[in-house]
């Protein structure tokens, strides 16, 4: 079998060794093997001054083609000429470098050492115990700007309406006036914090219920008075801080709407701690 030489352009010839490189040369006319000598530039991109030519490669950069690149169908022969570099110039090149290094401060020089991690001890505040109340469901009645009424409620609440008109005939009672306007709000705290470094701290629950109270008392009159029915609501209003705006009300303290509603008989009694607590000096 004779052997075929074939001259091909540069772009035919890379892309015949790209696809050589794959395994695919079948895509070659004719069924004599084809022997062939891919020559690539040292420096393939063409540098300012550097003109390339179409000039034979010399004898010097030729190689015999091994079996493998025979049968692939070409090899690749790049010609990589030895970069020879004058001591003397070798050596002012690294003064060089050395001077500007040291005349430009700014110039950052990376260190390629590895990056040592260290452990540090965080701290993690005492847990603060302000309350112990760490879950409550209120409702809250705001009642012609005079009167607002925070109350217990179960976790499970279904007398709404009851509720309701209890509070409203109460407030009619103690402002001894048709009651012209009122809005009821309602206030729940699941429980403690999922944070497990938090999982005491009551003082957001503390400081939610501080801000929600001012915010529903906000347009009331200086006259206002505060009713805390229930156990778990009058806890938490004791443990505010002393400078807390809400210590100014007058305040009542008798048992949850929920627990008059469902025993009459304590009515009485929740009555008079408000008559005491807001007109024991008239």
């Amino acid at each position: 079998m004779s052997n075929r030489l074939r001259e091909l352009s540069s772009q035919h010839a890379f892309q015949t060794q790209c696809l050589a490189q794959m395994g695919v040369v079948t895509w070659l006319n004719g069924v004599e093997e084809v022997v062939g000598q891919v020559y690539l530039p040292a420096q393939p991109w063409q540098a300012q001054g550097n003109v390339l030519t179409d000039s034979a490669p010399s004898e010097e950069t030729l190689s015999a083609v091994s079996d493998h690149d025979r049968v692939s169908g070409f090899s690749a022969k790049a010609a990589q000429p030895p970069v020879m570099l004058d001591p003397q110039e070798k050596q002012q090149s690294v003064s060089n470098l050395r001077e500007q290094l040291n005349a430009a401060p700014e110039i950052i020089v990376e260190d390629l050492q590895p990056i040592e991690e260290l452990a540090v001890d965080i701290e993690v505040a005492t847990d603060v115990h302000l309350s112990q109340v760490s879950s409550i469901e209120l409702r809250a009645y705001a009642l012609s700007n005079k009167l607002l009424i925070l109350s217990d409620v179960p976790a499970v609440f279904s007398q709404q309406e009851e509720i309701d008109q209890l509070a409203l005939k109460m407030a009619q009672a103690l402002l001894k006036d048709p009651v012209e306007n009122w809005q009821r709000y309602a206030f729940a705290w699941p429980g403690t914090l999922k944070n497990p470094h938090f999982l005491n701290r009551t003082d957001w629950l503390i400081g939610a219920l501080e801000s929600s109270v001012q915010r529903w008392t906000q347009g009331f009159l200086p006259e206002a008075k505060l009713v805390l029915a229930g156990s778990k609501i009058a806890q938490l209003m004791d443990d505010l801080p002393s400078s807390s705006p809400l210590k100014f009300y007058p305040t009542a303290r008798i048992v949850s709407l929920s627990e008059l509603h469902r025993i009459p008989e304590l009515r009485k009694e929740a009555w008079n701690s408000m008559q005491t607590s807001f007109f024991s000096s008239h």
